[in-house]
């Protein structure tokens, strides 16, 4: 085997022949990372595209004659969740559900145990 020692490789890594870096280098990657300004995550006539087509939206579930049903059904689900009973049952199935959860996983004990290790 081929034994060297840190100082040895430091030297040989010294001693390669590397090119300068470019004169703009620094000056480019700031640039291009710290000092570019973010763009906006959207654009104001896109937000009010959207706003008008929500709005529309919601004025169609409202009014229109074909989605009263959608509305009616949607407000006796909202009547149901809303009791207390059903809010009740809820919690403690998430209670249930994150307890569980941190539980520790003793599936990889187990997989030993059946490969006879």
């Amino acid at each position: 085997m081929n034994e060297r020692t840190d100082d040895e490789l430091d030297r040989l890594l010294a001693a390669l022949p590397l090119e300068e870096p470019p004169a703009d280098l620094h000056a480019s990657i700031l640039a291009a990372t710290v000092q570019r300004v973010p763009a906006e995550p959207i654009d104001p006539w896109e937000a009010s595209a959207w706003g008008v087509l929500l709005a529309l939206a919601l004025w169609f579930v409202t009014h229109g004659s074909a989605f009263a049903g959608v509305v009616t059904l949607l407000d006796r689900v909202a009547f149901a969740l809303a009791q207390p009973a059903t809010l009740i049952w809820l919690t403690v199935g998430a209670a249930v559900a994150f307890a569980v959860s941190a539980v520790p996983d003793f599936s990889a004990g187990i997989n030993l145990a059946r490969k006879g290790r």
